[in-house]
């Protein structure tokens, strides 16, 4: 129980950070409104050609609202922090401290994440319900299980950036890997569902973790069904459980090899 009160802590230190600088979240909300509202004009004008994706334009519209909660939830500065730690060194004054470092970085990470979900998912409520009204056919029932799928997706995607940023024990700069990264997660299930892909794209994207971060929960919340919830949500926790032990077996590496260049 002192181990765990000791990270939700930090947890709430992270919190209160987020709450300290508004104008830079103010900034983040002014562009995701402005984003939105560029693409609900945009799939409109597509829909009224005719587009037949298995998606109502209302269900394509909260679609969208809910990947870009994701993506813009999850932005921040901590990993290229923990990167230029690691090249300097200065990450060895932090493995000495009274608590494990990937223990603090994910509290870290989601005391912060948890604001902006609150911020971005308000904002999301706000311009779904401007634009298309209502996301049909959405059961009170059913939210434990879609925000289970919300959290799973944060997790992975943490996960995934963090061993990405502990790959440069070995790498030094990690920037490469990470846009790649970025922008499969971006184009498989961000920008658009998957079923949007060509078939054997699809077939691909179910196995990949990238279309589990933001694809699979906002296919739960737009378009539930319990079949599609055992088709998905085992395979999000399957990919967190992965991404968890490859960045502890990429610390454990790193820690043994630790080298200070400076400080």
């Amino acid at each position: 129980m002192k181990k765990a009160g000791k990270y939700l802590r930090i947890a709430g230190i992270s919190l209160q950070t987020a709450l300290v600088y508004p104008a830079g979240l103010a900034s983040g909300v002014g562009f995701y409104a402005l984003f939105l509202c560029v693409f609900f004009f945009l799939w409109r004008a597509i829909y009224a050609g005719g587009l037949q994706s298995g998606y109502t334009l209302p269900q394509m519209v909260w679609y969208l609202c809910i990947t870009e909660v994701v993506a813009f939830s999850t932005r921040g500065e901590q990993f290229g922090q923990m990167e230029d730690d690691i090249k300097t060194g200065a990450i060895a004054y932090q493995l000495a401290r009274p608590y494990h470092y990937l223990g603090y970085q994910f509290a870290y990470g989601m005391g912060q994440t948890s604001f902006n979900l609150g911020v971005y998912g308000a904002m999301a409520l706000v311009m779904g319900s401007v634009t298309v009204g209502l996301l049909p056919g959405i059961q009170i029932a059913h939210l434990p299980v879609m925000l289970l799928s919300l959290a799973l997706g944060v997790c992975i995607n943490f996960f995934a950036r963090l061993s990405l940023s502990l790959s440069a024990f070995q790498l030094e700069d990690s920037f490469g890997p990470y846009l790649i990264y970025q922008k499969l997660v971006f184009m498989l299930g961000t920008f658009l569902p998957i079923e949007l892909l060509p078939g054997w794209l699809q077939d691909v994207a179910r196995w990949l973790p990238f279309s589990y971060v933001a694809w699979a929960p906002a296919r739960l919340i737009t378009r539930f069904s319990w079949p599609m919830f055992w088709q998905i949500v085992p395979v999000q926790v399957l990919w967190l459980l992965l991404s968890m032990g490859i960045a502890l077996r990429l610390y454990r590496v790193g820690e043994k090899k630790l080298s200070a260049h400076g400080g």
